[in-house]
């Protein structure tokens, strides 16, 4: 068999393509095998309306660049959240040895841990002009680095996302392939609309997001502004692209069936809103007025998702239906 990314040779029992982290699953077979033949008998029922492949992703894993590709289960019932983790590491692994292999792919990490490294020393010795400010602004340099334990590691997990989405970014610059992508307008609906069945778990993914912009800014909400917008981008690319968090929270609500609940997707496009809105908020520099903006958020999301799922209320399709 080969790879039908790069091409290289995959062995007899291999998972992953050894060179590039591509799963067996979309390893297609050389010219020369003939297909196999479906002998199942054609079913009268309706067809499978969910697929778990994943698209390719970038910015999944705190390395930006190396992208973590899950195959995930073929068309049908959707697979559980233990299947969906193990698949993740395993493709996740796969991808870091790939990267390895590929030592390009890791420039953007380097590039970046090195002007932060930078930074933060010019800042310890005092010196913090104009310029020095800027580029800290900027790189999300640092985010993160007040609050204690607490802060640092959120300020790890933020790095971590700013990392990723400047990895997914320049990937999609340099993609030589324009085939299938996205215009701007088709991507922002994507990303940020949300559907009125799922407007509790839109409003509720919402305020989860500003609680964790205050996570990963350590409270430093002003300079933290490209952090948080680095973490709306990544959310949406995970609606875009049925990245990692998205499969995760389909296979929970959807315990087992063929057809995905509008939950997940509302979360995470809620997420997406969240983040960028709680980001430009943080400019005035008032962490105790996102933390009120997102409690607000987080129990009418809550409320109203309980709500919608009791069928007390009914709004979009099933109102419209009715």
């Amino acid at each position: 068999m080969k790879c039908n990314k790069c091409g290289n040779e995959i062995p007899e029992g291999a998972t992953v393509c050894d060179k590039c982290g591509q799963p067996v699953e979309e390893v297609s077979k050389t010219e020369n095998q003939e297909p196999e033949q479906n002998t199942e008998p054609v079913q009268s029922e309706e067809p499978k309306q969910f697929s778990f492949n994943a698209s390719a992703t970038v910015g999944e894993s705190a390395m930006g660049s190396i992208g973590t590709k899950i195959a995930g289960a073929v068309t049908g019932v959707i697979p559980g959240p233990g299947q969906v983790i193990v698949s993740s590491v395993k493709s996740f692994f796969a991808s870091i040895k790939a990267a390895f292999k590929d030592p390009k792919k890791l420039i953007p990490a380097i590039v970046l841990a090195v002007i932060w490294l930078v930074l933060n020393i010019l800042q310890a010795c005092g010196i913090n002009p104009i310029p020095t400010q800027i580029l800290s602004f900027l790189t999300f340099a640092n985010g993160g680095m007040s609050g204690g334990i607490l802060g640092a590691i959120g300020g790890i997990l933020g790095k971590g996302l700013f990392v990723g989405a400047i990895g997914s970014i320049i990937k999609r610059i340099t993609t030589k392939n324009k085939s299938g992508k996205r215009s701007f307008a088709e991507s922002i609906k994507g990303a940020f609309g949300f559907s009125s069945d799922a407007l509790g778990a839109y409003i509720l993914g919402a305020g989860l997001a500003f609680f964790l912009f205050l996570f990963i800014s350590g409270g430093a909400t002003r300079i933290s502004f490209l952090g948080g917008i680095a973490a709306a981008y990544l959310a949406g690319m995970s609606v875009l692209n049925n990245g990692f968090l998205t499969r995760l929270l389909t296979s929970i609500t959807s315990k087992g069936k063929t057809k995905a609940s509008p939950i997940p997707q509302g979360i995470i496009k809620g997420l997406t809103a969240g983040f960028a809105l709680s980001s430009f908020l943080g400019l005035i520099n008032s962490w105790l007025v996102i933390l009120i903006t997102g409690s607000v958020l987080l129990v009418a999301g809550i409320v109203l998702m309980i709500l919608q799922l009791t069928g007390v209320l009914k709004i979009g399709k099933e109102a419209s239906a009715k």
